[in-house]
């Protein structure tokens, strides 16, 4: 966080008082000296006592006190514009803002492709990496790697696991119960998108009591309620292979307005900003301190605390806070965080 004087938009005069003595920058997270009350950036001291320890660079001697809200206050004035500007970037901050900005919200930051190393904007990362050959993927089935533009089929899956099988020396038993099992989940699987609707991604309106396969609603309160992490993590040993999570419109319905189905290794995402997985036809992810929540594939994230987004595919989003307050929106109905008419739900096959 090196803020060069061109960047502050005002004051319009600065004072020398306002500049680390050794970068010569708007003071970031200053510390004073305690013996020459000189105000030293955080990074930039802890540095030069690498080099020689207790060794203030201007008096010799550094014992390090905390920096007066009073000059904080005075920092608090200033106005600086985004790292980002040579790369589109508008946006001026706050002092005390501008790190959540740089760091979290802004667009126009570079990210680094996983497949072709591309530098691409946050703004683009998304779509770049959807559509990039290069970009590798590991199936959760057999664990072959395979580019994303490559086919991957369910027999190609199959002999891929039971050749794992072969090498890792397994009994026959152990074969047949692993393609047991695959056979089932594939089934299960292809009841729900098949029958019950899921197959396109996001669905809408559909009854619990029309669902091919029998589920436990195992997470239902209003959207009131506060959801937490935790709460969300704790809920993955109650599940099998699939949960479908919706919301539910009044509080004796059920019928799903709007829902997805996905693998319950859901509840363990540690998602970054704004970088959903992919599952099927849906983007899921969980951000802790920001929220919990899908949208189709197709579309982006564009999470402050949760999913805005007014651009595309506005009904078929669903967003949860948990950052302290209650949920936000089922598709086109937002700003639901004290709503006790509709329920957050979460179901797992029986």
């Amino acid at each position: 966080m090196q803020i060069v004087k061109d960047r502050i938009v005002s004051p319009s005069q600065i004072d020398d008082e306002y500049l680390c003595p050794i970068c010569y920058h708007l003071l970031w997270k200053p510390v004073e000296c305690q013996n020459c009350q000189r105000l030293f950036c955080k990074s930039c001291i802890d540095e030069c006592l690498q080099e020689k320890p207790d060794a203030c660079p201007l008096c010799r001697h550094y014992v390090e006190k905390r920096c007066s809200p009073m000059f904080y206050a005075l920092l608090s004035k200033f106005k600086i514009e985004c790292e980002n500007k040579i790369n589109g970037c508008e946006q001026v901050s706050a002092y005390e803002t501008l790190e959540r900005h740089q760091n979290a919200e802004c667009q126009y930051k570079m990210k680094t492709c996983r497949g072709c190393e591309k530098n691409v904007l946050e703004k683009e990362f998304l779509q770049h990496e959807r559509s990039c050959g290069q970009v590798k993927i590991e199936c959760t089935r057999c664990k072959r790697v395979y580019k994303q533009k490559q086919k991957h089929e369910q027999m190609e899956c199959l002999i891929n696991m039971l050749d794992t099988s072969n090498k890792k020396g397994e009994r026959l038993e152990s074969k047949v119960e692993h393609l047991e099992q695959y056979v089932q989940e594939l089934e299960t699987t292809l009841h729900l998108y098949i029958i019950g609707g899921f197959g396109g991604g996001v669905v809408h309106d559909v009854s619990i009591a029309s669902l091919p396969v029998s589920w436990d609603i195992i997470y239902d309160f209003n959207y009131g309620h506060v959801t937490t992490v935790d709460e969300l993590r704790a809920l993955r040993s109650r599940c099998k292979k699939q949960i479908i999570v919706g919301a539910i419109q009044g509080n004796s319905s059920n019928v799903l307005r709007i829902a997805a189905m996905g693998p319950s290794d859901i509840l363990l995402l540690d998602s970054p900003l704004n970088e959903p997985t992919k599952f099927g036809n849906v983007n899921w992810y969980l951000t802790p301190n920001y929220s919990f929540g899908f949208a189709p594939a197709c579309s982006t994230i564009n999470c402050n605390c949760a999913d805005y987004d007014e651009r595309e595919n506005s009904d078929n989003r669903l967003s949860w806070h948990l950052s302290g307050d209650g949920g936000y929106r089922a598709g086109t109905f937002k700003d639901l965080v004290h709503n006790t008419d509709w329920r957050k739900i979460i179901m797992a096959e029986k």
